[in-house]
């Protein structure tokens, strides 16, 4: 049998999500959207569909929107009665700490100001102490400060939450001067201790049609622009998948060996959701996945040193012996 894709949530906290999503976000999900969102089957989204109708006198709502089928819930005629507890405000405080060295100040007291206002929905106004203690801190090496990119942030929100395209002027490493194009947002990205947006790059005027896939560094930006152009572009399947790496390329199949000494390391984690694991006798591992970036995958195996051997792809195992070579020369 399959492992159940959320494994610890019980079938009513499953139901109960599928209403607080529907219900508070306002927004029309496709069944693979919430099959995402709720991490369950496409069958089990469909059979508590079936249960809100039962128990709530058919609330959802659901059509077809070019071509696919949609689920929504009608706003309700009252607004909905709700509080929170002080464990809930706790979470979203954890959150908000954990991301406060990403965002630039003027963003970052907008949160806090807005989670702050959370405190008036207490059940129990006494507990708002209990709700506010700090309960974790960030750390971090190498970061970037964002607080010359607010407005630029700003605009990419706007963009993506209207899908309007943005005139954008962008300095890439690798270029001698800035170039200014049309871009689509679709979603910004954080990555180690860094943010990214990512999108298309699209005619820049006329109709808004995809011309490539991109992912730009927010603090590469020099200029970002609204424009009143629409767009509706459809994520391929491979940019939604949870592959290793960020850049997004030609996916290919790794293997990875590694010593004892950083086995536990490698097992903690998800490195993408295909991973293999086998376990040897002698405390080694070897990890299988599917990456889709070379240059990532080749700087995370010489990241373990010795501890750490490239056995495939052929291209793979290449690029790591001519840098260990490289690497060799420089110390010599």
């Amino acid at each position: 049998m399959p492992a159940k894709l959320a494994p610890y949530s019980s079938p009513s906290q499953k139901v109960l999500g599928l209403y607080c999503l529907l219900m508070f976000t306002g927004r029309r999900f496709t069944l693979p959207q919430l099959s995402r969102e709720l991490h369950c089957s496409k069958q089990t989204v469909m059979r508590m569909v079936e249960q809100i109708d039962r128990s709530f006198g058919g609330e959802v709502q659901s059509g077809l929107e070019k071509g696919k089928r949609i689920y929504w819930m009608p706003n309700p005629k009252a607004s909905p009665r709700t509080t929170l507890s002080a464990e809930e405000i706790q979470q979203l405080e954890l959150c908000r700490t954990m991301v406060l060295h990403l965002l630039p100040e003027g963003i970052g007291e907008q949160v806090r100001r807005a989670v702050a206002k959370a405190s008036t929905l207490l059940a129990d106004r006494d507990e708002r102490d209990k709700a506010f203690t700090p309960l974790a801190v960030a750390e971090f090496k190498g970061r970037i400060d964002y607080t010359p990119h607010q407005e630029h942030i700003t605009a990419l929100i706007r963009g993506i939450q209207d899908k309007r395209t943005c005139e954008i002027t962008y300095h890439a490493p690798n270029n001698p001067e800035p170039r200014t194009y049309a871009f689509a947002p679709r979603q910004l990205v954080s990555y180690r201790e860094a943010l990214y947006v990512t999108g298309w790059r699209v005619a820049d005027r006329g109709a808004a049609d995809p011309l490539r896939s991109i992912m730009l560094a927010v603090h590469r930006l020099q200029g970002v622009r609204v424009q009143n152009r629409a767009f509706d572009i459809e994520p391929d399947a491979e940019s939604k998948a949870e592959l290793f790496g960020l850049m997004v390329q030609e996916p290919f199949r790794s293997k990875v060996k590694f010593e004892k000494d950083v086995a536990a390391y490698v097992l903690e984690r998800l490195w993408s959701e295909d991973q293999a694991i086998t376990k040897y006798k002698n405390g080694r591992v070897l990890l299988e996945f599917t990456a889709r970036s070379m240059p990532e995958v080749v700087s995370w195996v010489l990241s373990f040193g010795s501890k750490a051997k490239a056995l495939a792809p052929r291209e793979l195992v290449a690029q790591v012996t001519e840098e260990v070579r490289e690497l060799g020369k420089t110390y010599e």
